[in-house]
């Protein structure tokens, strides 16, 4: 009897452990207003997805689990790509004039983006095409997701002559949203950020922490790093050494936020000493870098832009965590702002209503 069962438990079947998530670089390319999508392991299977027109010099692509988004249209629309079919999957349309730069992405299907033009930040449902708005402070490049709110990084810039285009009115602040209801969110519903202005790169580090870099203006150029703790909603520490308009940020997985800088090269802050460890006159050599992202296995992706206005691709320079080099990956022309997407098995993207693009939805 007891042979039988011991028998019988053995032909028992068990569940195969699912494989990890496919993990994904994403690059915007303004040359041709492509989207880079460059799987880590197989990074020669490379996909450029058309984005459906042009793309803002600054636009950042922001990824969930399924889809993947990015400013296009000349700032008026947002672009949905299918990233497991690699391919367009949709447009959005925001509002002529809208100026959508930064945004990002809850669970799988609803997206957040600042509206820079028109001070506010959407709500978009990436199925249905369905878009709400609310209002924020003056100008809003950037978003980030932490302790359960929504930060808008209003960086309070108007138009000013070249070479600038844009230049601080002010200082740029901090807005705190319900990222549901997009209504106030509790405790303080504004965080000031004294500094040069123009605030406008977010990302979360390891530490739970937002850091905010202000790329500054013609009269205050020195880009500066702010520490905002999400809990008491203030900024507890600011730090320059960045040299002049630095650009994108990116958090790895440990102690590091990168910066990228299109004279520097790559920059590197430290989260747990507070302390600038490669800036101004010490970073890693990256020619014209544009953007920077950080993986899973704190792999770190410095990208050069390459040629802006015809002849040269862009290209992924990947560092190991040592800041050794491991290879290069090419990319589009004029090649910029870049994230990291994780793709879980065994899910899909849900259907769209319609077929193709989703006809234009104004906002309210």
């Amino acid at each position: 009897m007891m042979a039988a069962a011991a028998l019988g438990f053995a032909c028992v079947e068990t569940t195969a452990p699912l494989p990890p998530p496919e993990e994904l670089l994403l690059v915007v390319n303004t040359g041709d207003a492509t989207l880079s999508v460059v799987s880590r392991d197989e990074p020669a299977q490379q996909v450029r997805v058309g984005l459906g027109g042009a793309v803002p010099a600054d636009a950042r692509p922001a990824a969930g689990r399924l889809f993947a988004v990015v400013a296009a249209g000349g700032g008026d629309s947002l672009a949905v790509v299918d990233l497991r079919q690699r391919r367009l999957d949709g447009m959005v349309f925001l509002g002529a004039g809208a100026g959508a730069l930064g945004a990002v992405v809850i669970g799988d299907t609803v997206a957040l983006i600042a509206l820079a033009a028109r001070d506010s930040v959407a709500r978009v449902h990436l199925v249905t095409g369905e878009t709400t708005r609310v209002a924020v402070g003056h100008s809003p490049k950037d978003l980030a997701l932490a302790r359960g709110k929504l930060f808008v990084v209003n960086a309070n810039v108007d138009p000013c002559p070249p070479p600038d285009d844009q230049c601080p009115v002010g200082e740029s602040w901090i807005t705190v949203l319900d990222p549901v209801r997009l209504t106030p969110a509790g405790g303080r519903d504004s965080i000031p950020l004294p500094g040069p202005g123009n605030a406008s790169y977010a990302a979360v580090g390891a530490d739970g922490r937002i850091y905010v870099l202000s790329s500054g203006g013609p009269d205050a150029p020195a880009g500066r790093l702010s520490i905002v703790d999400p809990v008491t909603q203030s900024e507890v520490g600011s730090f320059g050494g960045f040299g002049d308009h630095p650009g994108p940020i990116a958090a790895d997985r440990g102690e590091r936020i990168l910066v990228s800088s299109p004279t520097e090269g790559l920059m590197e802050f430290n989260t747990r000493t507070r302390s600038v460890v490669r800036g101004a006159g010490n970073a890693i050599p990256v020619v014209f870098n544009r953007g920077v992202a950080a993986d899973s296995r704190n792999s770190i992706y410095g990208i050069e832009a390459g040629s802006c206005t015809g002849g040269v691709s862009g290209r992924a320079r990947v560092f190991r965590p040592d800041f050794t080099e491991a290879s290069a990956v090419p990319l589009g022309p004029c090649a910029r702002a870049a994230t990291i997407a994780l793709i879980p098995p065994l899910v899909e993207a849900p259907a769209r209503v319609g077929a193709g693009f989703i006809p234009p939805l104004p906002i309210p």
